[in-house]
């Protein structure tokens, strides 16, 4: 139990994008076919996810709120936690997902913008986050111990 409290008692790096879609950006990504479903997992958490033939194929988890985005002081819906399995990786599913999730928050639940945060090495979700119609809004490189950021620098774009 003791090894186990110890991993919250790090300090980890920080390096991401915060990307975000506002309602002059939005646009309906092609459909490619496949039905997305959705389940609350809390008050917090939202899964969205697809299923083909009975295997979950691709998921993707919308917060209502993300302690990180006080660091550019913006609050509001963020994505994030997005999985897609190898052998499906490369036909458009993780845009057409992303996309979907930040059409519904903008339009059915009128939320003014809708954030995405992405490690700065990851090449192919960046790739995917612009083509669902994501702007890159700025860096953040960091520091983090338990709730607390220090270290903090943004880049705006």
């Amino acid at each position: 139990m003791f090894k186990k409290a110890l991993k919250y008692l790090k300090v980890i790096p920080i390096d991401v994008f915060v990307y975000s879609m506002t309602t002059d950006s939005l646009f309906a990504f092609e459909d490619i076919g496949y039905k997305i479903q959705q389940e609350n997992v809390n008050g917090n958490k939202k899964k969205f996810f697809i299923v083909d033939n009975e295997k979950t194929i691709h998921q993707s988890f919308l917060f209502r709120k993300l302690f990180l985005l006080r660091i550019i002081n913006k609050k509001g819906p963020a994505i994030g936690e997005c999985v897609t399995i190898p052998e499906y990786k490369g036909k458009s599913i993780y845009p057409f997902v992303i996309n979907y999730i930040a059409r519904e928050e903008l339009t059915k639940n009128n939320q003014k913008e809708v954030f995405i945060i992405v490690n700065t090495d990851n090449i192919s979700s960046i790739k995917g986050i612009e083509k669902a119609g994501f702007r890159l809004r700025t860096k953040i490189k960091a520091k983090r111990f338990l709730l607390f950021h220090f270290a903090v620098q943004r880049s705006k774009n």
